[in-house]
């Protein structure tokens, strides 16, 4: 089983919290959520590998400092082509027999929850295959997607995937698992999120970050600025 993390461009990182946070801050946000979530990965007993999926410049340097693989996806690509391509790579270059998406801003992942969520997939998986979706804190989209084998399903992405990836499932003859959890239910978009990453507490990079940016003082009784229009989901 390896670990896939999709890096979008840190230029374009977090475009919802621009009414508060500087294109500076939003890209070291970024960066600290990733490093988050791949030490959490590093710490996982059950994966064999992880892969970072990503063109910007910032990958290669993540992926030293974590001992991991790291992926370029085709300039045109989209998140699930880029995954799709990232999927193959593994399963043709590294045997891969599964693979977990997980996205670089659910930094509250812990390495015992992963561990937890693969020994659930695998005593699941069958001659068929297996499929394990945990959702977003809306049930709206997929915040890990764990496929054995790795093209199992489509990869959809795209905001609102949750669904779709349990049809994906079931039309495949599968009856997905869906875990709903703490850790990974968080995905950091808004200014409410980052509240809430700050009231969950407990030792983060992206919480030190906050704090010490000053952003931390800055969020209560903040909004996101309307008339920004990069503030604009």
């Amino acid at each position: 089983m390896w670990a896939i993390v999709p890096l979008k461009t840190l230029e374009s990182a977090k475009r919802r919290l621009a009414g508060m946070l500087s294109a500076a801050e939003r890209r070291d946000l970024m960066l600290a959520m990733a490093r988050d979530v791949l030490a959490a990965l590093c710490q996982a007993r059950r994966l064999a590998g992880i892969l970072i999926v990503s063109r910007t410049p910032e990958a290669d340097a993540l992926a030293q400092s974590f001992s991991t693989e790291r992926f370029a996806e085709s300039p045109d690509a989209d998140l699930p082509e880029a995954l799709t391509q990232a999927s193959d790579y593994l399963t043709h270059h590294f045997g891969a027999r599964g693979v977990m998406v997980i996205p670089a801003d659910v930094p509250l992942i812990r390495a015992r929850e992963i561990d937890d969520l693969l020994a659930g997939h695998a005593a699941m998986d069958g001659p068929a295959g297996a499929v394990t979706v945990v959702p977003d804190s809306e049930n709206l989209g997929t915040n890990c997607l764990v496929l054995s084998p790795p093209d199992v399903i489509g990869f959809v992405f795209d905001g609102k995937s949750f669904r779709p990836h349990v049809d994906a499932a079931f039309a495949r003859g599968l009856t997905p698992r869906i875990v709903h959890s703490r850790g990974f239910g968080l995905d950091i978009d808004t200014v409410d999120d980052l509240k809430d990453l700050l009231e969950a507490g407990g030792s983060s990079q992206t919480g030190t970050f906050l704090e010490k940016s000053g952003i931390a003082a800055r969020l209560s009784g903040s909004t996101i600025d309307k008339d920004n229009p990069e503030a604009t989901p």
